[in-house]
Order: C-alpha cells, then sequence, then structure tokens
C-alpha cells in the first residue's frame, strides 16, 4: 500500500483513495464514483473513435472529390480533342470530296475528247 493510500486511510472513516481506482474498500461511494469514471472513460473512448471515423471519412470524401475533379478536367480535355478531330476531320472530308470531283470531271472531259 502506498504512503499517500495509509495516510488518507488513516484520516478516519477507514476509506482508502487510489488515484486511479476510487475507493478502494469499495464503500458505497466507491461504486458511484467507478460508474462515474468509467462512463466518462467510455464516452471519451466513444468521442475519439467517432472523431477517428469522421476524421477517416473526411479524408475519403477529400480524396474522392480531388479524383472527380480529375476525372471531370480529362472528360473535359477528351470533349475538346473530339470536337477538334470532327472539325479537321470534315475539313479532311470536303477536301477530298472536291479532290474526288475535280477528278470525275477531269476524266470525263478526258472520256469526251477520245
Amino acid at each position: 500500500m502506498s504512503q499517500y493510500n495509509q495516510s488518507v486511510g488513516s484520516m478516519g472513516g477507514g476509506k482508502k483513495f487510489g488515484a486511479s481506482t476510487g475507493f478502494i474498500d469499495g464503500g458505497m461511494g466507491s461504486t458511484q464514483f467507478n460508474q462515474t469514471q468509467t462512463s466518462v472513460l467510455g464516452s471519451q473512448q466513444t468521442t475519439a473513435n467517432l472523431k477517428g471515423k469522421l476524421g477517416a471519412l473526411q479524408e475519403m470524401i477529400n480524396a474522392l472529390n480531388e479524383e472527380l475533379n480529375f476525372h471531370k478536367k480529362e472528360v473535359s480535355i477528351l470533349k475538346s480533342e473530339k470536337e477538334t478531330l470532327e472539325s479537321v476531320l470534315t475539313v479532311k472530308t470536303q477536301d477530298v470530296r472536291k479532290t474526288l470531283t475535280n477528278e470525275l470531271f477531269r476524266v470525263e472531259e478526258e472520256m469526251k475528247r477520245h
């Protein structure tokens, strides 16, 4: 038994108090104190667990948000590339059509001469 517990115990009343356990002799006050201490520790652990879980969820939300923004930018770039390719292909198609039309006209003219 520590000197502190001995001195408190010798003060009268016969109850001994330990800092971590409450009243050692198991009197009426010790049960209530232990229950209060347990509920406080339990609520602190629950709060810590909830804060940890909320923190983890917040980190996951932030990571997903960053990933979503990355994919949005990627889709935007792909749309822009698609529009550019459509424009280039339209110009090339018109150019090929014009070339083929001119070639057809030239061949028909050549056939008329012979």
